[in-house]
């Protein structure tokens, strides 16, 4: 699942994954707008602080509407 599908589940809020996570909020948000690309760590911290939910191959290989156009 997407990051930002998972946030807009409403599962957890892009705040609450920060602080599960130990990332700024403003590092979630870049990363689900694709600004930013998670480090091995941010990856690894993603997938557990979703419990999987959201997968490695997930955050690597995401698109993001502003790479379609």
């Amino acid at each position: 699942m997407r990051l930002d599908t998972y946030i807009a589940s409403g599962v957890m809020s892009a705040a609450d994954l920060a602080r599960k996570t130990g990332l700024s909020a403003a590092s979630i948000t870049r990363i689900i707008q694709g600004k930013q690309k998670p480090s091995f760590d941010a990856i690894r911290s993603i997938v557990e602080a979703t419990e999987g939910n959201v997968s490695a191959d997930d955050l690597v290989f995401a698109t993001h509407p502003q790479e379609a156009a």
